[in-house]
């Protein structure tokens, strides 16, 4: 990059419409041709893999928008600022890029200000004295530019500031900006406008989320009467049937929540809760909301947060911990027989799960809500409503005893 801006700041009269158009075609032709063969690719194998894969992609182009970005900040920029000052005082343009930016070039443009400065006294003749306040306030400001070129400030820097280029001028960002942000939102934008990505990343949630409760609906389907049963194997069919080998590993976002979701399904095994299974859930959703906050903007990204927030808390209570509660609650109707030793175990699974959903809405969904708006308020009287279902519930268990 550097080389390709020295050629083109010594070559073309105006570099930096150039460069801007250079850049745009790297963006719409060069990353474009490849994020899209890429995309198609993680597409065919299955949905976790196209999300993963774009969520990457577009971490990946802010880090080189962001690298872009400082190269304009302390290079591009500067340089396009001297060489119009340069043409409009009559100076060689060329001669001022190659300038260092230390002391002694500072002091020899300061110089060439004030000759031209006295040149023109002398012209306007009697006029002069008038201005002279005037110009000893602006030699004053140009020494105190020499003295911030003295301490050591960069080249780029340096020479944004002799030619009035202050901190209240956007000082660090570049003229390519702004233009920068656009090729980048402009590369994604199919994918993530018009709630495309939304659409996805909740599609997928929710087979993820079902995919991993397929143990303890499969256990608790056989535990139930011909009629439930039937019926919740029809959902579970129904699952299995449209999840890919690939959504298979969607349950869990590394290998060891593979390695627990084994562990849940043997425990599951007669429809009893597991904690692993909720850690997966959670695990599932961490990744979901990471994403979210990668792809979504700063206006939607506490929207979109909460939204899949409410798929965790609805799967987790709805489709999860109230239905093993209500089977305990009807497996103690019949005071004739002994409790369960089982029903101990969903009473204090139950407990658990419900601080590990406190733990993870604190440290992965708070933060990104906000604090005092109405999505935030949403969200936690969601979670709080399903944990006074739950305690209710258990309530009700305990006062069986």
């Amino acid at each position: 990059m550097y080389k390709d801006w020295a050629i083109i700041s010594k070559v073309f009269p105006r570099p930096i419409d150039l460069m801007q158009q250079l850049l745009k075609r790297v963006f719409e032709q060069t990353i474009q041709a490849y994020l899209e063969t890429l995309l198609a690719r993680a597409e065919s194998q299955s949905a976790l893999a196209f999300l993963r894969v774009l969520g990457l992609a577009h971490q990946e182009t802010r880090r080189l928008v962001e690298d872009l970005q400082k190269f304009d900040a302390e290079t591009i920029t500067p340089a396009v600022v001297v060489l119009e000052t340069a043409r409009r005082s009559g100076n060689n343009p060329q001669g001022l890029l190659d300038m260092p930016g230390d002391a002694q070039t500072a002091s020899a443009q300061f110089s060439r200000s004030r000759s031209r400065k006295n040149l023109a006294r002398t012209d306007r003749g009697g006029d002069a004295a008038i201005d002279d306040d005037d110009d000893m306030d602006d030699e004053d400001a140009a020494r105190e530019r020499l003295g911030e070129a003295r301490s050591g400030v960069s080249s780029a820097v340096a020479i944004a500031v002799l030619i009035g280029r202050s901190e209240g001028d956007n000082a660090g960002v570049g003229l390519l900006h702004g233009f920068l942000n656009r090729c980048c939102d402009d590369l994604f934008e199919s994918y993530t406008a018009g709630g495309n990505y939304m659409s996805t990343e909740q599609a997928h949630l929710k087979e993820a989320f079902r995919q991993i409760l397929v143990p303890f609906v499969r256990a608790r389907s056989e535990r139930q009467g011909p009629s439930r049963s039937k019926a919740l194997l029809g959902m579970l069919s129904s699952v299995t049937g449209s999840t890919s080998s690939g959504n298979a590993g969607a349950a869990g976002s590394t290998d060891a929540g593979g390695a627990t979701a084994a562990g849940g399904a043997a425990s599951e095994a007669e429809g009893i809760i597991n904690p692993q299974t909720a850690r997966m859930m959670l695990q599932v959703h961490a990744e979901a909301i990471a994403r979210a906050i990668e792809l979504e903007s700063e206006a939607t990204a506490a929207d979109a947060v909460a939204a899949l927030t409410g798929q965790l808390v609805s799967t987790l209570g709805d489709e999860y911990v109230f239905p093993a509660l209500e089977d305990v609650l009807e497996a103690l109707q019949d005071l004739r027989q002994e409790p369960d030793v089982h029903t101990f175990d969903v009473v204090r699974v139950a407990n658990i799960v419900v601080r590990l959903l406190q733990v993870h809405f604190q440290r992965a969904v708070v933060p990104y809500l906000g604090n005092g708006n109405y999505i935030y308020r949403d969200a936690v009287a969601e979670k709080n409503q399903l944990m006074s279902r739950v305690e209710m519930n258990l309530n009700l268990i305990t006062n069986k005893f």
